[in-house]
């Protein structure tokens, strides 16, 4: 005959209590905010630092469905789906950022570890669940990305015009050459000088100086691509370099730049439009040429063509009849095609 102890279930519920307090004492010595969820994603146990964080009493946590806390602050369907792919994999997933706003504590970057565990002699699947506060972290991390791209583009960027310097232009402008070369397409550069820019200074002062700089870096943006590269590479030099594209040729793309600076001075109300001379050369594939040596074959034909405009200034205009040779890309050049020796292809 067996002997049935009617205090065993007493004091089992004694035991179970006891261990309860043992796991919220053991709970509460971890730092980070911790929770207990069952397999209804219920809360059965927290540790202090949870409540503290969130500013919550455990009478309004425990039992409670934990995308139901806050107000709705939880309730965030990836973060339920995230919870649930933790009960049914044994193995651990990847931590859940969430990036919202919580009551009482406001915005606020959590991140969440979870792990699945499985109650000894029970059936039902518990998750232990911790919550570390990244926000500080995640903050930083974007200063210094601030700060760095703010670096980058201090040591790429020129001040005066936000175009690209001379290191900028050569590293970027390297990249483009061999972008072009593999897809078998030629780059061209564009080498162009502002004309006049001594007199500019002598008459204006350095700050007039300056303001012709800022036009001409304004009229070279709206000309060119957004892909292009456009760089002040020198006190009054500016370098493009520039991809083949089938709708817009380098000659169209000079005749355009042309076109802009009159638009430009028309539409400011300026006495003096601006002027530049340019020269162009164009890489192909029938020979490997580094950026650097592209680009001084094109200030070889931008020096041609500003000499050419000085001794025309030289001529009197009244020679009509055997006008001075100048290159197409000049503002002076009249009834010339946008291929005679305007450019050098290397």
């Amino acid at each position: 005959m067996r002997v049935v102890d009617p205090s065993a279930p007493i004091r089992g519920r004694r035991r179970f209590a006891r261990m309860v307090e043992h796991i919220r004492a053991f709970l509460d010595t971890i730092r980070e905010p911790f929770v207990i969820l069952d397999a209804d994603l219920r809360i059965r146990l927290t540790n202090k630092s949870f409540c503290r964080t969130f500013h919550l009493s455990p009478k309004e946590v425990n039992g409670r469905r934990v995308d139901t806390l806050g107000d709705g602050a939880w309730k965030i369907p990836a973060f339920r789906t995230w919870l649930e792919a933790n009960l049914a994999k044994r193995s651990p997933i990847p931590d859940f950022e969430l990036d919202g706003v919580f009551p009482a504590i406001g915005h606020r970057i959590m991140m969440f570890n979870a792990r699945r565990v499985e109650a000894v002699g029970a059936s039902k699947r518990l998750i232990l669940l911790s919550v570390d506060d990244i926000t500080r972290r995640r903050q930083a991390e974007k200063a210094m990305r601030k700060l760095n791209k703010s670096l980058k583009d201090a040591s790429m960027t020129d001040a005066l015009t936000g175009l690209y310097n001379r290191r900028g232009y050569s590293v970027l402008s390297q990249h483009y050459l061999d972008l072009a070369r593999r897809r078998s397409k030629k780059l061209s550069v564009i080498f162009a000088d502002l004309d006049g820019l001594k007199q500019i200074n002598d008459q204006w002062g350095h700050l007039g100086g300056d303001q012709a700089l800022i036009r001409t870096a304004e009229v070279l943006r709206n000309t060119f691509r957004k892909s292009d590269i456009i760089a002040r590479i020198g006190g009054d030099e500016f370098a493009i370099a520039t991809m083949e594209n089938g709708h817009d040729s380098v000659a169209s793309q000079i005749a355009r730049l042309r076109r802009n600076l009159k638009h430009h001075a028309l539409q400011n109300k300026y006495d003096n439009p601006l002027s530049m001379s340019v020269g162009v050369a164009v890489s192909t594939s029938r020979r490997t040429t580094s950026i650097e040596e592209l680009t001084s074959q094109a200030d070889a034909v931008m020096y041609a063509e500003k000499r050419a405009k000085r001794n025309a200034a030289k001529i009197p205009y009244s020679s009509v009849n055997n006008p001075p040779r100048l290159s197409p890309w000049s503002d002076a050049a009249k009834g010339e095609t946008a291929e005679q020796k305007n450019f050098l292809e290397v």
